[in-house]
Protein backbone atom coordinates (compact mmCIF):
# COMPACT_ATOMS: atom_id res chain seq x y z
CA UNK A 1 0.00 0.00 0.00
CA UNK A 2 0.93 3.40 -1.05
CA UNK A 3 2.12 5.52 2.30
CA UNK A 4 2.02 9.35 2.48
CA UNK A 5 5.72 9.62 3.03
CA UNK A 6 5.43 9.31 -0.98
CA UNK A 7 5.21 12.88 -0.86
CA UNK A 8 8.59 13.42 0.40
CA UNK A 9 10.11 10.89 -1.59
CA UNK A 10 12.77 11.81 -4.43
CA UNK A 11 12.26 10.10 -8.36
CA UNK A 12 15.23 8.77 -10.34
CA UNK A 13 15.32 9.70 -14.08
CA UNK A 14 17.50 9.16 -16.52
CA UNK A 15 17.19 11.85 -19.29
CA UNK A 16 17.73 15.32 -18.47
CA UNK A 17 14.69 16.92 -16.19
CA UNK A 18 14.32 20.18 -17.91
CA UNK A 19 12.92 22.53 -15.18
CA UNK A 20 13.11 20.45 -12.05
CA UNK A 21 15.75 21.12 -9.20
CA UNK A 22 18.96 18.66 -9.27
CA UNK A 23 20.34 16.74 -6.33
CA UNK A 24 23.42 14.86 -6.31
CA UNK A 25 23.56 11.79 -8.61
CA UNK A 26 23.05 8.23 -7.14
CA UNK A 27 26.37 6.63 -5.97
CA UNK A 28 25.33 3.48 -7.02
CA UNK A 29 23.83 4.48 -9.93
CA UNK A 30 26.06 7.51 -11.53
CA UNK A 31 24.09 7.26 -14.59
CA UNK A 32 20.90 8.38 -12.91
CA UNK A 33 19.97 12.11 -11.19
CA UNK A 34 18.03 11.76 -7.93
CA UNK A 35 15.28 15.03 -8.86
CA UNK A 36 12.64 16.85 -6.71
CA UNK A 37 9.75 17.65 -8.63
CA UNK A 38 8.71 20.85 -10.32
CA UNK A 39 5.99 21.84 -7.95
CA UNK A 40 4.63 20.91 -4.23
CA UNK A 41 0.59 21.14 -5.48
CA UNK A 42 -1.55 20.89 -8.76
CA UNK A 43 -4.65 21.14 -8.83
CA UNK A 44 -7.35 20.32 -11.71
CA UNK A 45 -10.82 21.45 -12.27
CA UNK A 46 -12.59 24.50 -13.30
CA UNK A 47 -12.50 28.22 -12.13
CA UNK A 48 -15.43 30.66 -12.45
CA UNK A 49 -17.36 33.73 -11.62
CA UNK A 50 -18.87 34.67 -8.73
CA UNK A 51 -21.51 37.16 -8.07
CA UNK A 52 -23.04 37.51 -5.26
CA UNK A 53 -25.60 39.96 -3.96
CA UNK A 54 -25.43 41.66 -1.12
CA UNK A 55 -27.37 40.59 2.03
CA UNK A 56 -31.11 40.78 1.94
CA UNK A 57 -31.05 41.33 -1.57
CA UNK A 58 -32.30 38.20 -4.49
CA UNK A 59 -30.55 37.65 -7.52
CA UNK A 60 -33.82 37.99 -9.38
CA UNK A 61 -33.78 41.64 -8.68
CA UNK A 62 -30.47 42.58 -7.37
CA UNK A 63 -29.32 45.74 -8.78
CA UNK A 64 -26.02 45.03 -8.58
CA UNK A 65 -23.16 42.28 -7.97
CA UNK A 66 -19.86 41.77 -6.21
CA UNK A 67 -17.75 39.26 -8.35
CA UNK A 68 -14.71 37.62 -6.83
CA UNK A 69 -13.02 34.71 -8.76
CA UNK A 70 -13.85 31.18 -8.02
CA UNK A 71 -13.80 27.24 -8.41
CA UNK A 72 -12.95 24.34 -5.96
CA UNK A 73 -9.62 23.04 -7.33
CA UNK A 74 -8.34 26.72 -7.97
CA UNK A 75 -9.26 27.98 -4.03
CA UNK A 76 -7.25 25.36 -2.92
CA UNK A 77 -4.26 26.18 -5.47
CA UNK A 78 -4.52 29.66 -4.43
CA UNK A 79 -4.93 29.29 -0.53
CA UNK A 80 -1.98 26.77 -1.15
CA UNK A 81 -0.01 29.59 -2.62
CA UNK A 82 -0.58 32.07 -0.34
CA UNK A 83 1.02 29.90 2.79
CA UNK A 84 3.62 29.05 0.64
CA UNK A 85 3.04 25.88 -1.59
CA UNK A 86 4.63 25.76 -4.48
CA UNK A 87 1.78 25.32 -6.75
CA UNK A 88 0.02 25.26 -10.07
CA UNK A 89 -3.82 25.62 -11.20
CA UNK A 90 -4.64 23.28 -14.76
CA UNK A 91 -7.77 24.09 -16.65
CA UNK A 92 -9.08 25.37 -19.77
CA UNK A 93 -10.04 28.88 -19.72
CA UNK A 94 -11.74 31.24 -22.63
CA UNK A 95 -9.61 33.45 -24.27
CA UNK A 96 -11.31 36.37 -23.18
CA UNK A 97 -11.07 39.49 -20.73
CA UNK A 98 -13.19 36.67 -18.19
CA UNK A 99 -10.68 33.97 -18.99
CA UNK A 100 -7.97 36.58 -18.28
CA UNK A 101 -9.10 37.78 -14.80
CA UNK A 102 -9.38 34.52 -13.42
CA UNK A 103 -5.23 33.64 -14.64
CA UNK A 104 -5.02 37.61 -13.15
CA UNK A 105 -6.70 37.05 -9.86
CA UNK A 106 -4.64 33.41 -9.37
CA UNK A 107 -1.44 34.65 -10.82
CA UNK A 108 -1.71 37.42 -8.04
CA UNK A 109 -1.73 34.97 -5.12
CA UNK A 110 0.94 33.04 -6.31
CA UNK A 111 -0.26 30.70 -8.34
CA UNK A 112 1.60 29.27 -11.47
CA UNK A 113 -1.03 29.11 -14.21
CA UNK A 114 1.55 28.09 -17.21
CA UNK A 115 -0.23 24.87 -17.40
CA UNK A 116 -3.29 26.51 -18.30
CA UNK A 117 -5.17 25.82 -21.96
CA UNK A 118 -6.42 28.59 -23.55
CA UNK A 119 -9.60 28.31 -26.02
CA UNK A 120 -10.77 31.17 -28.62
CA UNK A 121 -14.61 31.55 -28.56
CA UNK A 122 -15.25 29.36 -25.49
CA UNK A 123 -17.39 30.58 -22.50
CA UNK A 124 -16.55 30.58 -18.59
CA UNK A 125 -19.12 29.29 -16.08
CA UNK A 126 -20.29 31.68 -13.55
CA UNK A 127 -22.37 31.50 -10.17
CA UNK A 128 -24.99 33.35 -8.80
CA UNK A 129 -25.33 33.41 -4.48
CA UNK A 130 -27.45 34.92 -1.92
CA UNK A 131 -25.46 34.20 1.19
CA UNK A 132 -29.09 34.41 2.97
CA UNK A 133 -29.36 34.74 6.95
CA UNK A 134 -31.53 32.56 9.38
CA UNK A 135 -33.60 31.27 8.97
CA UNK A 136 -32.77 31.48 4.94
CA UNK A 137 -30.05 29.20 3.47
CA UNK A 138 -27.39 30.61 1.38
CA UNK A 139 -28.88 29.48 -2.16
CA UNK A 140 -26.48 29.20 -5.48
CA UNK A 141 -27.79 29.39 -8.85
CA UNK A 142 -25.19 27.41 -11.46
CA UNK A 143 -24.45 28.98 -15.39
CA UNK A 144 -21.69 26.92 -16.20
CA UNK A 145 -23.04 24.35 -18.63
CA UNK A 146 -21.03 24.34 -21.82
CA UNK A 147 -18.29 26.24 -20.51
CA UNK A 148 -14.86 25.22 -21.83
CA UNK A 149 -13.50 23.24 -18.59
CA UNK A 150 -16.70 21.05 -19.22
CA UNK A 151 -16.19 20.80 -22.67
CA UNK A 152 -12.40 19.61 -21.95
CA UNK A 153 -10.91 15.80 -23.14
CA UNK A 154 -7.78 14.34 -21.81
CA UNK A 155 -5.68 16.03 -25.56
CA UNK A 156 -5.85 19.36 -24.14
CA UNK A 157 -3.72 18.55 -20.97
CA UNK A 158 0.78 18.34 -21.00
CA UNK A 159 0.16 15.42 -18.15
CA UNK A 160 3.84 14.93 -18.27
CA UNK A 161 4.30 18.62 -16.96
CA UNK A 162 0.97 18.29 -15.02
CA UNK A 163 2.30 15.32 -12.95
CA UNK A 164 5.79 16.50 -12.31
CA UNK A 165 4.24 17.35 -8.96
CA UNK A 166 4.60 15.75 -5.23
CA UNK A 167 0.65 16.33 -4.75
CA UNK A 168 -2.57 16.33 -7.32
CA UNK A 169 -5.62 16.95 -6.02
CA UNK A 170 -8.85 17.15 -7.81
CA UNK A 171 -12.36 17.32 -6.34
CA UNK A 172 -15.59 15.44 -7.14
CA UNK A 173 -16.77 18.92 -8.62
CA UNK A 174 -14.30 17.78 -12.14
CA UNK A 175 -16.27 14.55 -12.18
CA UNK A 176 -19.47 15.72 -11.94
CA UNK A 177 -19.19 18.45 -14.74
CA UNK A 178 -19.47 16.61 -18.17
CA UNK A 179 -18.42 12.62 -18.69
CA UNK A 180 -15.23 14.22 -20.75
CA UNK A 181 -14.03 15.74 -17.19
CA UNK A 182 -14.76 12.04 -15.42
CA UNK A 183 -11.93 10.91 -18.00
CA UNK A 184 -9.60 13.42 -17.48
CA UNK A 185 -9.72 13.18 -14.51
CA UNK A 186 -9.41 9.89 -13.92
CA UNK A 187 -6.53 9.72 -16.38
CA UNK A 188 -4.80 12.68 -14.42
CA UNK A 189 -4.97 10.48 -11.27
CA UNK A 190 -4.11 7.63 -12.77
CA UNK A 191 -0.59 9.55 -15.01
CA UNK A 192 -0.27 10.73 -11.44
CA UNK A 193 0.14 7.77 -9.38
CA UNK A 194 2.52 6.76 -12.44
CA UNK A 195 4.67 9.65 -11.31
CA UNK A 196 4.34 8.91 -8.25
CA UNK A 197 3.08 11.44 -6.44
CA UNK A 198 0.15 11.52 -3.91
CA UNK A 199 -3.47 12.08 -4.93
CA UNK A 200 -5.62 14.04 -2.46
CA UNK A 201 -9.32 14.01 -3.59
CA UNK A 202 -12.02 15.65 -1.97
CA UNK A 203 -15.66 14.16 -2.36
CA UNK A 204 -16.85 18.00 -2.49
CA UNK A 205 -20.80 16.71 -3.81
CA UNK A 206 -22.71 18.90 -5.78
CA UNK A 207 -26.57 18.21 -5.94
CA UNK A 208 -26.90 20.17 -8.84
CA UNK A 209 -24.50 19.13 -11.06
CA UNK A 210 -25.24 14.93 -10.81
CA UNK A 211 -27.43 12.17 -8.92
CA UNK A 212 -26.04 11.11 -5.76
CA UNK A 213 -26.28 7.30 -6.99
CA UNK A 214 -24.30 8.32 -9.61
CA UNK A 215 -21.64 10.31 -7.80
CA UNK A 216 -21.08 7.44 -4.89
CA UNK A 217 -20.78 4.97 -8.15
CA UNK A 218 -18.15 7.06 -9.75
CA UNK A 219 -16.12 7.85 -6.67
CA UNK A 220 -15.97 4.74 -5.57
CA UNK A 221 -14.07 3.63 -8.99
CA UNK A 222 -11.71 6.06 -8.73
CA UNK A 223 -11.11 5.04 -5.01
CA UNK A 224 -8.20 2.99 -6.05
CA UNK A 225 -6.04 5.82 -7.50
CA UNK A 226 -6.76 7.95 -4.43
CA UNK A 227 -4.44 8.17 -1.25
CA UNK A 228 -6.29 10.64 0.79
CA UNK A 229 -10.04 11.12 0.29
CA UNK A 230 -11.47 13.88 1.98
CA UNK A 231 -14.97 14.19 2.91
CA UNK A 232 -17.69 16.39 4.76
CA UNK A 233 -20.20 14.57 7.08
CA UNK A 234 -23.05 15.27 4.99
CA UNK A 235 -21.56 13.57 2.10
CA UNK A 236 -20.62 10.55 3.91
CA UNK A 237 -24.20 10.10 4.95
CA UNK A 238 -25.73 11.47 1.52
CA UNK A 239 -23.44 9.29 -0.79
CA UNK A 240 -22.39 6.53 1.31
CA UNK A 241 -25.19 5.76 4.07
CA UNK A 242 -22.90 6.29 6.71
CA UNK A 243 -22.56 8.37 9.47
CA UNK A 244 -18.93 8.44 9.71
CA UNK A 245 -15.63 8.62 7.40
CA UNK A 246 -16.99 6.20 4.15
CA UNK A 247 -14.57 3.03 4.18
CA UNK A 248 -13.72 3.13 0.40
CA UNK A 249 -10.41 0.99 0.87
CA UNK A 250 -8.05 4.59 0.59
CA UNK A 251 -5.41 5.00 2.89
CA UNK A 252 -6.40 8.32 4.62
CA UNK A 253 -9.33 9.36 4.95
CA UNK A 254 -10.04 13.06 6.34
CA UNK A 255 -13.85 13.51 7.72
CA UNK A 256 -15.08 16.88 8.38
CA UNK A 257 -17.14 17.69 10.50
CA UNK A 258 -18.04 21.62 10.41
CA UNK A 259 -17.61 23.52 13.81
CA UNK A 260 -16.79 20.16 15.88
CA UNK A 261 -13.62 19.86 13.62
CA UNK A 262 -11.86 17.05 11.79
CA UNK A 263 -10.97 13.43 12.38
CA UNK A 264 -8.57 11.55 10.26
CA UNK A 265 -7.90 7.82 9.76
CA UNK A 266 -5.05 5.55 8.51
CA UNK A 267 -3.34 2.54 9.11
CA UNK A 268 -6.18 2.06 11.90
CA UNK A 269 -5.43 5.02 14.06
CA UNK A 270 -7.92 8.33 13.94
CA UNK A 271 -6.52 11.69 15.24
CA UNK A 272 -8.94 14.27 15.79
CA UNK A 273 -8.96 17.98 15.94
CA UNK A 274 -11.50 20.67 16.97
CA UNK A 275 -12.57 23.73 15.42
CA UNK A 276 -12.30 27.02 15.89
CA UNK A 277 -15.14 29.70 17.22
CA UNK A 278 -16.24 31.93 13.87
CA UNK A 279 -18.00 35.07 13.00
CA UNK A 280 -19.19 33.74 9.78
CA UNK A 281 -18.90 36.49 6.82
CA UNK A 282 -19.11 33.97 3.69
CA UNK A 283 -18.21 30.46 4.25
CA UNK A 284 -18.33 29.70 0.72
CA UNK A 285 -14.56 28.73 -0.01
CA UNK A 286 -13.73 27.12 3.75
CA UNK A 287 -13.92 23.62 2.47
CA UNK A 288 -11.61 24.43 0.24
CA UNK A 289 -9.02 26.47 2.68
CA UNK A 290 -9.25 23.23 4.26
CA UNK A 291 -7.72 21.06 1.43
CA UNK A 292 -4.89 23.53 1.57
CA UNK A 293 -4.02 23.48 5.00
CA UNK A 294 -4.10 19.42 4.97
CA UNK A 295 -2.07 19.51 2.01
CA UNK A 296 0.60 22.10 3.65
CA UNK A 297 1.15 19.80 6.39
CA UNK A 298 1.34 16.89 4.54
CA UNK A 299 4.05 17.88 2.70
CA UNK A 300 6.03 18.91 6.14
CA UNK A 301 5.28 15.07 7.06
CA UNK A 302 2.61 15.33 9.36
CA UNK A 303 -1.19 14.82 9.14
CA UNK A 304 -2.17 15.94 12.47
CA UNK A 305 -0.05 19.41 11.55
CA UNK A 306 -2.35 19.04 8.23
CA UNK A 307 -5.73 18.88 10.13
CA UNK A 308 -4.49 21.99 12.65
CA UNK A 309 -3.49 23.96 9.71
CA UNK A 310 -6.62 23.05 7.38
CA UNK A 311 -8.95 23.50 10.42
CA UNK A 312 -7.35 26.76 11.22
CA UNK A 313 -7.05 28.10 7.73
CA UNK A 314 -11.05 26.99 7.15
CA UNK A 315 -11.94 29.52 10.05
CA UNK A 316 -10.21 32.09 8.74
CA UNK A 317 -11.47 32.20 5.39
CA UNK A 318 -15.27 32.34 6.95
CA UNK A 319 -14.16 35.83 7.98
CA UNK A 320 -13.69 37.28 4.51
CA UNK A 321 -15.80 37.58 1.58
CA UNK A 322 -15.54 35.62 -1.49
CA UNK A 323 -13.89 32.38 -2.39
CA UNK A 324 -10.54 33.05 -1.75
CA UNK A 325 -8.21 32.68 1.13
CA UNK A 326 -6.54 36.32 0.89
CA UNK A 327 -4.54 35.72 3.65
CA UNK A 328 -0.86 34.34 4.71
CA UNK A 329 1.09 31.58 6.67
CA UNK A 330 1.44 34.16 9.51
CA UNK A 331 -2.36 34.43 9.92
CA UNK A 332 -2.53 30.43 10.27
CA UNK A 333 0.58 30.29 12.91
CA UNK A 334 -0.79 33.37 14.71
CA UNK A 335 -4.19 31.42 14.94
CA UNK A 336 -2.86 28.45 15.74
CA UNK A 337 -0.41 29.97 18.59
CA UNK A 338 -3.04 31.96 20.71
CA UNK A 339 -4.80 28.21 21.08
CA UNK A 340 -1.99 26.66 21.93
CA UNK A 341 -1.16 24.58 18.52
CA UNK A 342 1.98 24.13 16.97
CA UNK A 343 3.89 26.07 19.63
CA UNK A 344 7.46 24.88 20.14
CA UNK A 345 7.22 23.09 16.84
Amino acid sequence: MRHLASVHSVRQVAADPRGRRRLPRDRRHPDLLLVLPKRQLVTLGEAMLRLSVKPGDRVEDAPAFDVHVAGSEANVAYAAARVGVRTAWTSVLPDNPLGHRVATTLSAGGVDTSLVRWEPGGRLGLYFVELGAAPRPISVTYDRAASTMALASTSDFDWPAVVDTRVLHVSGITLGLSASCRELAKHAMREARRAGATVTFDVNYRQKLWDPKLAAAVVREVAPLIDVLICTQEDARDLFEVNGAPDLGVETVVLTRGAEGAVASRDGVSIERRGHPVETVDRVGAGDAFVAGLVWGLLDGSLERGLERGLAMSALKMTLRGDLFRLDAADVIALLAREGREVGR
